[in-house]
């Protein structure tokens, strides 16, 4: 019988030797299903990149045809957020890593405290009796028990210390995708969705949860299941522990392979969640767009359909969820029994008391705490590494635009700005700008116009390095702007945008933006050089008064005014006018027009136009026609000429005689 007992024990070690060798090959695998590694960054399914990033990928949207980009594996995962370590581990102050190691040893503390509960039972059962009161027993087993556990004292006084720990990560992971995201380049904002990046941008405290459970559940875990297999190993029987590790081992082997099955729904159901939210943000941004073409039942049941498919997918999430669990209870549920007839047996031919065999059953029940721990913390774990994934996106996602080994400040400038032989493309199948040459001496004032499409916006965007050129050079004061840092040349360029955006706060902090230390007075000399300051006082609340999201709240001509004004707070050099009075009524853009002549008095300007009328006092006027400079000159010079310029003014000028006698008609 021995012999044979023997065998059997040198066989189910084999097997179990062989069953972890199948595990680990399992889990450092790569997987490489497109469909459970969707990928939040992609190519435009034709072979051209999307704009967005140094990769050339940007956000998907609801594209299904995505390329495998995560592996699955735990070691690949591993290897893939090891650019977030920098975040992780609290370098810069010692008092989080001394809370770290404080948490350790509690950690280990309560590793003693699971070891001695079982055996303070046994010891308080063996001393029960008629006509005794073992009080000591009964203290030191409750405060064991007292002491015990997550909820228990060691654990809460832990989860206590780590919630500074907890906070500081939580700040540092958010803040740093926050400030990476806004380091990105203008072709990767032009090509998210801003629902998309939300949804990262909160993926922050799936990692935390990860890193918190991983470091004192997981390992505190597998290291209880170890030292019970040692304990009755030792103290009991060989027969107990091969039980503890072969339902341990078939749990975990079990709960693993069934996770990785459900990871493509769980994947499913995370995409459908970020379309859902997507959707809810892009029909929430566009409320005036919705109401004006009477739409609102129209995008309730579009997201209704969005609603629908997260449903579905989750279902599959719960449905197999609660498959593994019952799947999960079963291998315990086999456990218990072996331990109880074993257990029982030993009692039986008088191997041990009752006692011990109490003991044995409250450790083992003691240790389906941890197993059924791992269950839900696997698929937690899984859950939480991709939602990561969309944040580990983030900072995989490299701007294009940054400053290159020798690029220098500018600290002074004169407003000298140069293209030479400038060409550029967003397409490389259709360039936007060729062989483009001009100067603009410093000081005077330049005009841009053009039919929509003939590359105006795109000089301003190159010069503002939005993009670099491909081929020739922009130069600022005879330097490269590729040659100059970019926060340091952008402080000289001021920018009035056609379309205001502003943030939903105070018109002071509103106008701040560009100089936060400017002072209350230094505010109303730039809002009355841009003749809003007694407009603004007209106001209830004055400069705290709220614009409202993107500034809604105040009409066109004022958020153009707030706009010039700001413009003229930062005092730049260099004032890049696109198209800023093109969507304003006659009335307002002539005194915006008055506005426009104080800020860029004695400053280089670039004025991209849509009307004519209002540049005809330029130094000079480019004409553009599919990406190149066709003509150029002065007004007079242009109109003399004959050519595509005095075309387009005659056009003008023949549609404004039309309209204004219509209005003279009418009244």
């Amino acid at each position: 019988m021995q012999i044979a007992l023997g065998g059997v024990r040198v066989v189910t070690l084999f097997c179990m030797a062989a069953i972890h060798a199948v595990i680990q090959f399992d889990l450092f695998s790569p997987q490489t299903d497109s469909d459970e590694t969707e990928s939040l960054l992609h190519s435009n399914g034709n072979g051209h990149m999307v704009y967005g990033a140094a990769s050339g990928k940007a956000f998907s949207t609801l594209n299904k045809d995505t390329t495998s980009r995560q592996p699955a594996g735990w070691l690949d995962y591993f290897i893939g957020f090891q650019i977030l370590f920098p975040y992780i581990w609290p370098s810069n102050s010692r008092k989080q890593q001394l809370i770290f190691l404080v948490s350790l040893v509690l950690v280990i503390g309560q590793r003693v405290v699971n070891i001695l509960v079982p055996w303070q039972l046994e010891v308080l059962v063996e001393s029960l009796g008629r006509g005794k009161m073992p009080y000591k027993n009964i203290f030191i087993y409750v405060l064991c028990r007292g002491l015990q556990g997550q909820q228990g004292i060691l654990g809460s006084f832990r989860a206590i210390l780590w919630i500074p720990v907890s906070q500081a990560l939580f700040r540092r992971l958010t803040c740093a995708a926050f400030e990476h995201i806004l380091g990105l380049s203008l072709e990767f904002h032009l090509s998210k969705r801003i629902g998309e990046v939300m949804s990262a941008l909160n993926k922050g405290s799936a990692l935390n949860t990860f890193l918190d459970g991983f470091a004192f559940q997981l390992f505190p875990m597998v290291f209880d299941l170890g030292v019970a297999a040692v304990y009755f190993l030792v103290r009991v029987d060989p027969f107990y522990s091969l039980i503890i590790i072969g339902v341990m081992w078939s749990y975990i082997y079990m709960t693993i392979y069934m996770a990785k099955w459900r990871a493509r729904a769980r994947r499913d159901m995370a995409t459908k969640d970020r379309e859902m939210d997507a959707a809810k943000m892009d029909t929430l941004m566009s409320y005036e767009t919705v109401h004006h073409n009477g739409a609102v039942p129209v995008e309730v049941n579009r997201f209704e359909g969005y609603v629908g498919a997260y449903q579905k997918a989750e279902f599959k999430v719960l449905f197999s969820l609660n498959f593994l669990n019952i799947t999960q209870n079963m291998v315990l549920t086999l456990g218990i029994m072996l331990v109880i007839l074993l257990s029982s047996l030993e009692i039986a031919v008088g191997m041990h008391t009752v006692a011990m065999f109490v003991g044995i059953l409250g450790y083992f029940t003691q240790l389906q705490a941890p197993l059924q721990f791992f269950g839900s913390f696997y698929n937690q774990v899984q859950n939480n590494l991709v939602d990561a994934e969309r944040m580990l996106d983030l900072f995989k996602t490299k701007p294009t635009i940054v400053d290159s080994d020798k690029a220098c400040d500018i600290p002074e400038c004169s407003g000298r700005v140069t293209f030479s032989n400038v060409s550029f493309a967003y397409d490389h199948r259709k360039p936007a700008i060729e062989n483009m040459s001009f100067t603009v001496a410093p000081g005077t004032k330049t005009a841009i116009v053009g039919e929509s499409g003939s590359g105006k916006s795109t000089c301003l965007k190159l010069l503002f390095r939005f993009y670099d050129v491909t081929n020739g050079s922009i130069q600022i004061d005879e330097k490269d702007v590729r040659d100059l840092s970019v926060r340091s040349f952008r402080k000289h360029i001021g920018v009035v945008p056609q379309d205001t955006i502003l943030f939903n706060t105070s018109i002071l902090y509103n106008l701040q933006y560009a100089k936060p230390d400017a002072t209350p007075e230094e505010v109303y000399q730039a809002c009355r050089a841009a003749s809003i300051h007694d407009r603004i006082l007209s106001f209830p609340e004055g400069y705290e008064t709220m614009v409202g999201e993107r500034g809604l709240r105040l009409s066109g001509g004022e958020k153009q005014r707030i706009a010039i004004a700001r413009a003229i707070l930062k005092n730049p050099q260099i004032i890049l006018l696109d198209e800023a009075t093109a969507s304003l009524d006659s009335h307002t853009e002539k005194q915006i027009q008055g506005a426009l002549e104080t800020v860029t008095k004695g400053r280089t300007t670039i004025t991209i136009a849509h009307r004519l009328s209002t540049i005809t006092k330029s130094d000079q006027i480019l004409v553009l026609q599919q990406g190149q400079v066709v003509e150029r000159g002065t007004h007079e010079e242009l109109l003399v000429k004959g050519g595509r310029y005095r075309e387009m003014w005659e056009k003008q000028t023949k549609t404004e005689r039309s309209s204004e006698s219509g209005e003279v008609s009418g009244s």
